[in-house]
């Protein structure tokens, strides 16, 4: 079964780790709590507060970790 999600959001309790491979030109948004992503390869790593986004520019492995309970979507 396939599944197609417009823009799927995903709830990350603190700590939790989230891996995505190769999602250059995604946006990544938190909804709620705070995150924190690095990308691999990349020398800046970025930290979400409810309400901010980013679009990850680089291929391969990207890491978004909860800081607090966050729901974090993905577009």
């Amino acid at each position: 079964m396939n599944l197609t999600l417009d823009r799927p959001t995903l709830a990350l309790d603190e700590g939790q780790v989230m891996s995505l491979d190769d999602i250059a030109g995604t946006r990544i948004s938190a909804r709620t709590g705070t995150v924190w992503i690095t990308c691999e390869d990349s020398r800046r790593d970025v930290i979400l507060h409810a309400g901010e986004s980013v679009v990850v520019t680089r291929s391969g492995r990207t890491v978004v970790q909860a800081l607090q309970p966050a729901f974090v979507s993905l577009q």
